[in-house]
Order: C-alpha cells, then sequence, then structure tokens
C-alpha cells in the first residue's frame, strides 16, 4: 500500500481554470478518457461506452480516514441513482491494482475502481490527490463533456435532464428486464443468447415480448449496417468496429453474415491492419498495468512511445502518443 504523501491542496492551474468556466457558464470541457489500467470489478471501460448517458468519476485519497467515513453517503447517492442511466466509477490515484481492490472490499463502495497507479486520469482532469485535497468528483454528461464537479444529487438530476435509456420504457415483458438492462448498457453479446431463448419461452406473452424486443434490437443492428457500409472507404476503422459489433452481436443471424462480409473485405485494408496491429500492442501495455508499480512508469512511457512511433497514423497510435506525454507529465508532477 503506498505511503501518504503531503501534495499542494490545489489542483492543477488547468483544474481550477476548469473550475471557473464551469462557474462563469462557459462552454463545458470535454472529458478526458482512461488510460490502460484495471478497475476492481475485472471489466475494461472507455468513456464511449456510456455515450449518451451521464458518468460520475469519484477521485479519492485511500488513506484519509475522512474519504473512508464518507463512503456510506457515496453509495446513498449511488443507491439513488441506480435505476438510471448513470455510471458511477471511483479513481484512485497512484494506487495500485491490489490497493484499489482492498479499498472497495474494506469500504463496501458501491462503484468499481480504476486504479490509476501512474496519476494520468487525476493529471488528465486537472487534480492532485492527497491529505490535503482528499477528494473530488467530474461529472460527465451524456455528450462527452464535464458539467458538474460534485456528486450532489440535485447536480447528478440537472445532468440527466433529456437522458432516456433505449428500451428500459419500451413496455416489455417484466422477466426481460435483465435482457433490457443489458442492451441499454451496450452489452449485446450477453443479453442476445437470452434474448433469443426466451422467444421459444412457453409463455406466449413473454414470446411474443421477447420477438417485438428481438425485432427492435435487429432494427438498430441494421442502422449499424448501413452505417459501416457508409463509412468502409473514407473510414475503415470505424467500419470494421461496427462490422465486428453486430458480428458478435448477431452471431448466427443474417446481420452475422453480412458483418463477416464486410470484415472479410476490411481485412485487407492497410489501415484496419496497422489499427489491429497498434491495439494489440496497446492491450499488452493494458494487461502488464494490473501488475505496475510505480517505479516502472519510464517502461511504460518507452512502451508507448514505442506504438505512437510504430503506428502515427492510427486512432490507436495517436492515443499512445498522447499516453506517453501524459504519463510524462505526471511524473513532473
Amino acid at each position: 500500500m503506498r505511503q501518504p504523501v503531503a501534495r499542494p491542496i490545489a489542483g492543477s492551474v488547468f483544474g481550477c481554470l476548469l473550475v471557473a468556466l464551469l462557474a462563469t457558464g462557459a462552454s463545458a470541457a470535454p472529458a478526458a478518457d482512461f488510460p490502460p489500467g484495471t478497475f476492481s470489478d475485472g471489466q475494461q471501460y472507455k468513456l464511449s461506452d456510456f455515450e449518451g448517458k451521464v458518468v460520475v468519476l469519484f477521485f479519492y485519497e485511500q488513506n484519509c480516514p475522512r474519504c473512508r467515513g464518507l463512503i456510506p453517503e457515496r453509495n446513498k447517492i449511488v443507491d439513488q441513482f441506480k435505476d438510471k442511466p448513470v455510471k458511477f466509477i471511483a479513481v484512485a490515484p497512484g494506487d495500485t491494482t491490489l490497493d484499489a481492490l482492498a479499498y472497495t472490499r474494506d469500504t463496501k463502495l458501491k462503484m468499481p475502481a480504476f486504479s490509476d497507479v501512474f496519476g494520468v486520469m487525476q493529471t488528465r482532469y486537472g487534480y492532485k490527490i492527497s491529505m490535503q485535497n482528499i477528494y473530488q468528483f467530474a461529472i460527465i454528461g451524456p455528450k462527452g463533456d464535464i458539467v458538474g464537479h460534485s456528486m450532489n444529487s440535485d447536480e447528478i438530476e440537472k445532468a440527466l435532464s433529456g437522458v432516456k435509456l433505449k428500451y428500459k420504457e419500451g413496455g416489455y415483458h417484466a422477466s426481460l428486464n435483465q435482457v433490457v438492462d443489458a442492451l441499454d448498457w451496450g452489452q449485446y453479446q450477453r443479453a442476445m443468447p437470452f434474448l433469443k431463448r426466451a422467444m421459444k419461452d412457453s409463455k406466449k406473452d413473454v414470446a411474443e415480448s421477447a420477438k417485438k424486443l428481438f425485432d427492435d434490437v435487429k432494427a438498430e443492428g441494421k442502422e449499424w449496417i448501413a452505417e459501416a457500409a457508409k463509412a468502409s472507404d473514407g473510414e475503415p476503422v470505424k467500419a470494421y468496429d461496427l462490422y465486428k459489433r453486430i458480428s458478435l452481436a448477431f452471431a448466427g443471424e443474417d446481420l452475422a453474415k453480412e458483418a463477416d462480409a464486410g470484415l472479410k473485405m476490411l481485412a485487407k485494408n492497410k489501415a484496419v491492419i496497422d489499427e489491429l496491429a497498434a491495439r494489440a500492442m496497446y492491450d499488452q501495455l493494458s494487461a502488464a498495468e494490473s501488475k505496475a508499480q510505480m517505479a516502472q512508469k519510464p517502461l511504460f512511457i518507452k512502451q508507448a512511445q514505442s506504438i505512437a512511433t510504430k503506428y502515427p497514423e492510427t486512432p490507436t497510435g495517436k492515443k499512445a502518443k498522447e499516453l506517453a506525454e501524459d504519463l510524462d507529465r505526471a511524473a513532473a508532477e
């Protein structure tokens, strides 16, 4: 477990400026995504997973007893919004994966914690968490911008104004609630096998409702197909990702076969080949982070620079370049 370090009470100049802009009603700042890292629930998240929804980030100092004492209040807010389109994620600056796991277990924190072992996430948000600056928040709105800086229910409700889940209000049979919830959070690959079984349910009303839901999801899949086809020439990587999503979500269906044909065609595209190679290297970086220690930061900078140098024009290469710069900046702070 890392030891408490006395740091400045205020965040960086960027953090102060950001708060000032929000307070004056200026345009909201775009939210920064997670660097490679581990979440205490074993999942991997990126902000695009929550597009159209709200995300609340809770940056905390694990050694602070006041932080721990306030966890029941944080959990009450999480419970209050459990059926709303909002995701709560804690960020543990300077903490290893084991630290983050221990914290969520010991405090019974009702949100996954991200192990921000190198402090990149707090650097991106302009924070400097310490025993003098024990916690901070960021509310990310449905358009991916920062719209608040508290874990206040009124501010979260404001961010949720006009935000709706795609399938929750569809009037489907109550027995399909878990499937509907999975679909609303983009977990199509997990939801579809259950939905297909529900279409064969012995109860007619359940089977009919499941068929209606399947048709609605299939209509969404057709929209993805059309979008992928449109992107194939100018944005091949985007098209590849859409086809891959369809192939996995609609396995065994005609939509998947159509998507597989698109994937086969794009498999020879140099931009796609390079991007997939860059992702493989980046995934290795993410896997290594789960066991990373602060002293290993130079190695991670070197690996990120290697990806950026080898695949400079790919989306992941550009992401790796930004990561290397943020790692270096975090090391200097």
